[in-house]
């Protein structure tokens, strides 16, 4: 009997050193929010399982030491546990590891660190990870009911971060004031999937056209779980939630999948041997890299939104984008004057293996590279009062996509 540890291995170090050298210049002031620990556990009941590396887990709980300090335990905290346990779960945890989540794999049954000791936590879903999930779900994640699971060696383990598993559908946003229903929004199906998208118009005084733009966040491709490597066709959802994609949210994009590059592209630069992509840069603009209409995952006939786009609605909102461009979901703004609706969709963080930002930031990959880093890219941040086009990301990280129909 044995544990087997969820854990992360020596490449975070890497991703770490990476983070660091990629990060904004004025990353003080774009510092998430810390989160309560969310570590957990699965366990297995199978006598004799290696830990992966051919040894066993020096983890592991003998029956003898089991057996002697079960008679020490008081007649309190072993109602608390099941004889299902099989002595598999510690007779007392640390203070570092409250609210941590054990869970043993075959029965289910699930025990969460209160004061001092793991408590057998009740609950009516456990019974739901005894449902078999295919090799193609792999590592892949489905919330149901309220809880969220992860297909792991054919059965879907519940994945919740706390002592409560269920999710109050209250947690949700409401979307009704996602759109400004005073715009007139013209729409556009793509037809890939057949998922309709509402668009905004609005007129470039300086080079006499008028801009045609999503005004709903990109949603096209498969939700693959957060740090899967995404490839043609995928995406993120906010948490490994779908319902974030299917209602406004939209996917979370990698920067090499955002621009239709092979994934190689996230760790080195383009032009490389093994990236071998490029930009084509229209002629005739004092800065072409800020108006390449590159297609990347948007629809044929359509381009991911360039930095010079993105300027355009800074200077028609004298600099506050997100209070007239920003949906009211949120609290992003209060006027979504021009029908943008930009939404503070957050991002994947590929450094803490985690979901991050939402109803915080709006996060935008543009078509262009960072020319320091390799492994970085240009992005548009949007907050309540802060609009830059300058920050640069790890290419790694999950941002939201907008579209705009070449002209």
């Amino acid at each position: 009997m044995i544990f087997r540890k969820i854990v992360v291995t020596a490449a975070i170090a890497c991703l770490v050193f990476a983070f660091t050298a990629c990060s904004d210049d004025d990353s003080s002031s774009f510092v998430e929010p810390e989160k309560e620990s969310s570590s957990s556990e699965i366990l297995s009941s199978s006598d004799g399982t290696s830990d992966g590396n051919g040894d066993k887990s020096s983890s592991s709980v003998s029956s003898s030491s089991t057996n002697s300090s079960s008679s020490a335990k008081s007649s309190s905290s072993t109602d608390s546990k099941s004889s299902s346990s099989n002595g598999l779960i510690p007779e007392s945890c640390e203070e570092k590891d409250e609210n941590r989540i054990l869970t043993i794999y075959d029965t289910g049954e699930r025990y969460v660190c209160k004061s001092g000791q793991y408590i057998k936590i009740e609950s009516s879903s456990s019974s739901k990870v005894k449902k078999t999930c295919s090799a193609d779900e792999e590592g892949t994640t489905r919330r149901e009911d309220g809880v969220r699971f992860v297909c792991e060696d054919g059965y879907w383990v519940p994945v919740e971060s706390s002592s409560s598993s269920k999710v109050s559908s209250s947690s949700y946003f409401d979307m009704t004031e996602q759109f400004n229903e005073k715009v007139s929004y013209g729409e556009f199906t793509d037809l890939r999937d057949g998922h309709k998208y509402r668009t905004v118009s609005m007129y470039d005084d300086s080079f006499e056209r008028t801009y045609v733009i999503f005004a709903e966040n990109l949603n096209y491709g498969k939700m693959v779980s957060g740090g899967t490597v995404q490839g043609d066709s995928t995406k993120y959802c906010y948490d490994d939630d779908s319902w974030y994609c299917e209602n406004g949210w939209g996917g979370l994009y990698t920067w090499s999948n955002a621009m239709g590059f092979p994934a190689v592209c996230d760790s080195v630069s383009i032009s490389a041997e093994a990236c071998s992509q490029k930009f084509v840069y229209p002629s005739g603009y004092g800065q072409p890299q800020n108006y390449v209409q590159h297609q990347g995952i948007c629809p044929d006939g359509w381009h991911i939104m360039n930095s010079g786009e993105w300027a355009h609605l800074d200077q028609r909102t004298g600099g506050s984008v997100a209070h007239y461009m920003g949906s009211k979901v949120a609290g992003f703004s209060n006027e979504n004057l021009y029908g943008m609706s930009l939404l503070p969709a957050g991002y994947w963080n590929p450094v803490a293996l985690e979901y991050g930002y939402i109803s915080n930031s709006a996060l935008y990959w543009l078509p262009q590279q960072y020319p320091e880093y390799d492994d970085c890219s240009y992005r548009v941040a949007i907050r309540t009062n802060e609009f830059n086009r300058t920050f640069r990301g790890l290419k790694t990280q999950g941002f939201s996509v907008r579209c705009v129909k070449n002209y």
